[in-house]
């Protein structure tokens, strides 16, 4: 027996025949427990398929699924989810098309739509291999332990706030839904260099980086996340490593400082706090919101007039901020960028922690070393 089969149109499907997707997708919904995730999704032929099987749970985009169609259809849309709130969860950015059973699954690029399923051009594999089942199981258990259905005020909210949008509108709304799901943070793999090369060019950088990580945390993700703000800067500013304003430095103590010129802008600490370098006009009354713990008062003057401010954020569980704060952020970069041409600094600059931020390959490398 082959344990994969492609699926696509021939000339037979292409010119009347029964699609073949349709056919392997209801041949693995038939009398079984299935586990669906597909982001658009058409009720009729939704209904269809999932009356042939035992039981189903379905984890989707609800926003994109609301979205994507007319004002008409949206309603539909919405009571079929009220009269499946506990099979259905919504999970924000999910894109994949997969279909599985106890012992087979489907995925390719159709969505559950008739048309998807009978008149566009396609691709899929239908999998038996016991091994891969298992594995895209564990998958969709992960990704059903993520999410969560959605709560039907906030739903209403939604539906309103897209109501005046006709489907596939670009202006996407300023509402969407609470999702519990982790964003998704991939970065390219970096195809520059060779990793041995950069670590046999920053020998002495690469050890000291080790030391200094294993210093500040015992977290992986943690100083991944830091790692990520960092690039989120890099990719904001456009820096590179020579900028004579940039300074990315290794000090003795457990810290990871960039400074911009003269100031600092992101600064980790060991006790799990994240520094950034913040405006004037950044407001008094959301520090307790925005867990703000420490205000440094004699940081960032000219001419003895204050400039910007070193806040410390309590960030123990994990480097997230909200795109309000990160605004402020970048507006004191911007600032700093314009202050000066060059860094007095410089000489400090480790190129290494530049490839740790921007660079996915070394990166991993890096903190396997530290973590192993």
């Amino acid at each position: 027996m082959n344990e994969y089969k492609l699926i696509y149109h021939d000339k037979e499907s292409s010119t009347g025949g029964v699609s073949p997707f349709d056919k392997s997708i209801t041949e693995i919904m038939k009398n079984r427990d299935v586990s669906i995730v597909c982001p658009y999704i058409g009720i009729g032929y939704f209904d269809r398929i999932t009356r042939l099987a035992n039981s189903w749970r379905l984890v989707t985009d609800v926003e994109e699924w609301m979205s994507s169609n007319n004002i008409e259809a949206r309603q539909n849309i919405k009571n079929f989810i009220l009269n499946n709130l506990s099979t259905i969860h919504h999970y924000k950015d999910i894109h994949a098309k997969v279909i599985v059973s106890d012992d087979n699954a489907f995925i390719g690029s159709s969505n559950f739509t008739n048309k998807g399923i009978k008149e566009r051009v396609e691709m899929a594999v239908l999998i038996e291999e016991k091994k891969q089942v298992v594995e895209l199981q564990k998958w969709f258990c992960d990704l059903w332990d993520e999410s969560e259905a959605v709560n039907i005020q906030d739903l209403e909210q939604y539906i309103t706030s897209i109501q005046a949008l006709p489907s596939h509108d670009t202006n996407k709304p300023k509402t969407s839904l609470p999702s519990k799901a982790v964003p998704i943070k991939a970065v390219l793999l970096d195809i520059r260099s060779n990793i041995q090369d950069i670590i046999k060019s920053n020998q002495e950088s690469h050890k000291r980086l080790i030391e200094s990580i294993r210093k500040l945390t015992f977290d992986r993700k943690w100083i991944n996340d830091y790692f990520h703000l960092a690039k989120e800067m890099i990719d904001f500013t456009g820096l590179t490593s020579d900028d004579p304003r940039l300074v990315m430095s290794i000090p003795k103590s457990s810290e990871i400082p960039i400074t911009i010129n003269q100031r600092y802008v992101l600064n980790p600490k060991y006790n799990g706090r994240i520094g950034l370098i913040m405006p004037l006009d950044y407001g008094m009354g959301g520090y307790d919101k925005d867990g703000v713990v420490q205000i440094h008062d004699g940081y960032f003057f000219r001419n003895k007039i204050r400039e910007a401010r070193w806040i410390e954020f309590e960030r123990k569980n994990g480097i997230e901020f909200s795109e309000r704060i990160k605004d402020y952020w970048k507006q004191a970069i911007l600032t700093e960028l314009k202050r000066g041409n060059k860094s007095g600094f410089k000489k400090f600059h480790e190129p290494i922690v530049y490839e740790a931020i921007m660079n996915a390959s070394y990166r991993n490398r890096l903190l396997d070393k530290v973590f192993s």
